[in-house]
């Protein structure tokens, strides 16, 4: 059993004292984490572009490169459907959506970076 003082240490029962500050984040550890963020949402805004680019072109759905294409990307844009109305001009497409995915992922994947520096960077 422990007793929380007004120090924020922790004093057992048997008398010795323990501090309870909180761990220090290898800053290292910190920067490949925020860059595994970065790289993560590059890669799926690259996807989601190329996909862009596949619809504008009227590439052949059949393909394996451009189905490989449209199933990875479809479960991250399924909540942009339908915000913004997709132009059509002689069969190439205009997905006006991929562009705005495209913007909200790199935003969030800002904000997790901005959030885990101010949580975790070392103060000087």
């Amino acid at each position: 059993m422990s007793q929380i003082t007004d120090t924020v240490r922790v004093q057992p029962i048997t008398g010795q004292i323990r501090d309870l500050a909180p761990a220090h984040v290898n800053q290292e550890i910190l920067q490949r984490v925020t860059g595994l963020v970065y790289l993560g949402i590059g890669l799926l805004n690259s996807l989601i572009f190329m996909r862009f680019v596949l619809r504008l072109l009227d590439a052949n759905p059949a393909n394996p490169f451009a189905q490989f294409i449209y199933s990875t990307t479809q479960p991250f844009l399924s909540a942009f459907l339908g915000l913004i109305s997709v132009v059509t001009v002689d069969g190439r497409v205009l997905e006006l959506h991929n562009l705005i995915a495209i913007t909200v992922y790199g935003m969030i994947g800002w904000t997790i970076v901005q959030l885990l520096r101010i949580m975790f960077a070392r103060v000087n």
